[in-house]
């Protein structure tokens, strides 16, 4: 009977943490008190490592982000979905049902490595077909053990990213208990621009002799979800159902007016970068993308960040803050050209409980440069360089990325990587050999063995606006960018020119470690990374319409003398494409 009665107790407790476990993660989803995600460092932090398991559904539904009634994507019933909380060394098993009518999903983990495990990696037309709508599929990997940092998971599966299928993926970076540490606040914050309409219909439009190009541009700025936008500007050409948030129904940004809050910033948007600044508080950048730590340097404003690209920041109040301080987010200008009446693109949030009860406003607090202002381009690393990254390059890859209005493609803009617009295959690369690939897929190879290749790769803009370029299965250091003025063109040809002849500033001692980097406009960037990592790697502009177009290529990195793709070819990840 004792044993009994302890196996019960043993069960009920089980149950009890099960309870727990998914009362807290439900909290952090619909927790109305504050707008940023709560995030849960110590707990994560000072445990083992463990298995994180997850099942989400896939829906859609109507909802009013900014007070504009829209159909976006659900997971769980939330929109944006669940944030994962890991530490470094967990194993993440997410087994996704597509609930979808007629659509396929699949999911890719922004940022990580994915070593071991590139077929998890979620990018359709590279490592994966798309989960079938009735189906399930599983994620099943695990974070190394040197991996933590800010990411966040997407669609990589057509447009659903611009639609809100997209959440939080925090990795804690493992430390000892220490009971005499000074708790700090972490907050997670999924920050991008908004389109009223669906991303099919601006692609529609995008994908026109109409749009001359030119990128479409937003509407409107959500945070985790949720925004203020102004009825009053919505244009007649584009009715919208649109219903004002009152500011005393609005959530501050945080609850907390003492002590430091780490902020964990993702912009989430699909075309323009932002800067982000808070009244009466200063903004210290603390790492950049997967973990990479930066030289402090605390001013009133930090930016730009690009579609994809992540920072941390260490908010501190001020001493004569504000009495009713605003958390402002500006969006860069740079990619909205076109004109959208209907956007403001500056937009402010009530940062503290008390700015909730008091006056309103519409427009951000003005944006000071000068003195007062982190440019996120200019940061250095903190971490030590190790030999294999101070290394002369083995392999050298060369890339124009841009966009083209071609009459023999109808003057329908598309994205060109050299002379490639790319184009998924009805089976993903990783499971066919390279004789099978059509002339859409401009894969370079790097031969990567025992030693591992070290790669230098040159990315150049033709464009008039800048391109976020992220790289799946690596992070990369960034030696040099360059952006030329108005007018003339700042391509760099490694093979013509050296070094010390191109025209960037080169920074091999503390260069950024990231995983996304923006291309300057008519500029390039120089990159370096180790190929220590086999698989088919996807690289592509992560704003949605280029991607959507063609701007995309990537890598094959696999034992010397397998280029044609026979030893590293995997027929499982063309499991999905028979559903």
């Amino acid at each position: 009977m004792r044993i009994v009665g302890l196996l019960i107790a043993l069960s009920l407790a089980s149950v009890v943490v099960l309870i727990f476990a998914i009362d807290r993660h439900t909290r952090n989803l619909i927790d109305e008190s504050q707008l940023a995600i709560p995030l849960h460092p110590v707990e994560h932090s000072t445990r083992d490592p463990t298995t994180l398991t997850f099942e989400w559904h896939v829906t859609q539904g109507t909802r009013t982000p900014d007070g504009v009634e829209k159909q976006v994507y659900l997971v769980n019933g939330h929109f944006p979905g669940p944030t994962i909380e890991g530490r470094s060394g967990d194993r993440i098993i997410v087994r996704v049902y597509n609930d979808l009518k007629d659509e396929g999903v699949s999911l890719h983990w922004h940022g990580l490595r994915m070593q071991g495990f590139n077929a998890m990696d979620g990018a359709v037309g590279f490592t994966q077909c798309p989960i079938s709508p009735g189906t399930s599929f599983v994620y099943d990997f695990r974070i190394r053990d040197d991996e933590h940092g800010t990411f966040w998971w997407h669609s990589h599966n057509q447009l659903q990213r611009a639609d809100g299928l997209f959440g939080g993926l925090v990795i804690h970076e493992p430390r000892r208990r220490d009971a005499n540490a000074a708790l700090q606040d972490e907050a997670l914050l999924l920050v991008g621009d908004w389109f009223h309409r669906k991303q099919s219909d601006v692609l529609a439009w995008y994908s026109s002799p109409a749009s001359a190009g030119k990128e479409p541009v937003p509407d409107s700025v959500v945070i985790n979800g949720r925004g203020r936008y102004d009825c009053s500007m919505a244009v007649p050409a584009r009715p919208v159902k649109c219903e004002a948030t009152a500011l005393s129904d609005f959530p501050p940004l945080i609850k907390k007016s003492t002590g430091e809050t780490r902020l964990r910033v993702v912009n989430t948007g699909t075309v323009a970068g932002l800067t982000v600044g808070v009244d009466g508080a200063s903004l210290q950048p603390l790492e950049i993308d997967g973990g990479c730590k930066v030289d402090p340097k605390a001013a009133d404003s930090v930016g730009t960040l690009y579609p994809g690209e992540r920072v941390d920041l260490l908010l501190k109040w001020k001493s004569d803050r504000a009495a009713e301080p605003w958390f402002n987010v500006y969006l860069d200008h740079e990619n909205l050209g076109f004109g959208n009446p209907a956007l403001n693109p500056n937009h402010t949030f009530p940062a503290l409980p008390k700015t909730v009860t008091g006056h309103d406003r519409e427009h951000a607090s003005l944006l000071k440069f000068r003195d007062h202002h982190v440019d996120l381009a200019t940061l250095s690393s903190t971490e030590e360089q190790t030999h294999i990254v101070t290394a002369e390059e083995e392999q050298t890859i060369l890339f124009y990325a841009s966009t083209q209005t071609l009459a023999v493609n109808g003057n329908i803009p598309l994205g060109f990587m050299n002379h490639t617009s790319w184009h998924p295959q009805s089976l993903p690369l990783l499971s066919q050999n390279r004789s099978s690939w059509d002339d859409k897929q401009l894969i370079p190879f790097i031969p990567s063995g025992s030693k591992p290749t070290k790669v230098k790769l040159v990315i150049n803009n033709l464009d008039d606006g800048s391109h976020p370029f992220h790289l799946h299965g690596y992070s990369f250091y960034v030696l040099s960018s360059f952006r030329a003025e108005s007018g003339s063109l700042g391509s760099y040809n490694p093979y013509a020119t050296p070094e010390s002849d191109s025209p960037g500033k080169w920074n091999r001692e503390r260069p950024l470690r990231k995983d996304t980097v923006s291309v300057p406009r008519k500029g390039h960037v120089i990159l370096s990374f180790v190929a220590d990592n086999p698989g088919m790697w996807m690289l592509h502009c992560h704003m949605l319409v280029h991607m959507g177009t063609g701007m995309a290529t990537g890598f094959q990195v696999g034992v010397p003398g397998d280029e044609e793709h026979i030893y590293g070819l995997d027929e499982s990840a063309a499991r999905l494409c028979k559903a």
